[in-house]
């Protein structure tokens, strides 16, 4: 799998928090200060580089370590981003930084935190000295913004999974196909606003589509109003080398019961539909498209691929 190496400086600890936060989201990562780097982190497939500017310029460790690493940098997908209280400054020595590297994948801006009690004497003078320069009293700043730095985690993450080798063949799919008509068990998780609700449910797989023949409950109280699912469907953990586990997302939608796919369906189950009609509760049918699989397999090493594969599945005509 591949794995994402956060170098960072950090003077006050809030360009440590994000660091912490970004390797959350980009795991399998190791996040740590350029004093803490090792020969091995080289082997990593990603590299996010962050740092504070303070007095307009970035933590010089972080300026010193790319230059003695440049070498392996060069030959890495790499990052950017700063934390700083003027965006322009931030652009501005992000780009330098770019431009020593020779090519990066992203550069982003976050911002930074000034609480003068933290600040260390020569901070404090220079922050005098600049207020005193601009004639007036600069108060305490807060622009960090926790939203904002996951939005970028996940926009670091995309970028990570985009530059992972694809593996979209008819051999992967009939892979997953397999998987999935080989279990009939899974965890649908649906959501609306602070709503959330996770089902362990009965599926039947069929073409690109998942379906749940259910009596009820929360679900349907979020698919009206938020389509978007995900599913898990995974085999028991007994060992690294036989990894089984599968992140689906789709978009669910109710069948009406006086369709003719909700009878397609029960048919598909092995059910009638005089069976349906007898029941004493009406019974509903949720239908997921899927839009993506990301299947982590063992096995996929055996057929010559990554273990991890991201799978799109085509929109039906």
């Amino acid at each position: 799998m591949q794995k994402t190496l956060l170098i960072y400086e950090s003077k006050y600890g809030t360009t440590e928090k994000i660091a912490r936060y970004l390797q959350m989201v980009l795991g399998p990562a190791k996040y740590c200060r350029t004093g803490e780097f090792k020969d091995l982190y080289k082997d990593f497939d990603f590299v996010v580089i962050g740092s504070p500017v303070y007095s307009g310029k970035l933590e010089p460790k972080i300026c010193q370590f790319v230059e003695n690493n440049l070498d392996w940098l060069k030959e890495k997908p790499v990052a950017l981003f700063c934390t700083c209280l003027n965006p322009s400054d931030g652009n501005e020595n992000l780009n330098d930084l770019a431009k020593t590297i020779g090519k990066v994948v992203d550069k982003n801006v976050l911002g930074g935190i000034l609480k003068q009690s933290t600040l260390n004497d020569e901070d404090k003078k220079a922050l005098r000295l600049f207020s005193e320069k601009i004639g007036f009293k600069i108060d305490d700043i807060d622009n960090f913004n926790l939203e904002e730095v996951l939005k970028y985690a996940l926009e670091l993450k995309l970028i990570k999974d985009n530059m992972m080798p694809k593996a979209q063949s008819p051999k992967v799919k009939k892979t997953i196909e397999k998987f999935l008509t080989t279990h009939n068990t899974c965890t649908l998780s649906t959501s609306y606003k602070n709503r959330v609700r996770s089902t362990p449910i009965e599926y039947i797989y069929s073409n690109g589509f998942m379906y749940f023949l259910s009596e009820g409950g929360e679900k349907f109280s979020n698919i009206p109003l938020n389509k978007n699912v995900s599913i898990a469907v995974y085999d028991n953990y007994t060992g690294m080398n036989s990894l089984a586990g599968m992140q689906i997302t789709g978009s669910a939608h109710i069948i009406p019961e006086d369709a003719d796919e909700y009878y397609d369906v029960i048919k598909m189950k092995g059910l009638t539909d005089k069976f349906i009609k007898n029941l004493p509760v009406n019974m509903k049918i949720i239908k997921i498209e899927i839009n993506k699989i990301e299947f982590l397999y063992s096995k996929f090493k055996e057929m010559g691929f990554e273990p991890k594969q991201i799978y799109f599945f085509p929109k039906p005509l």
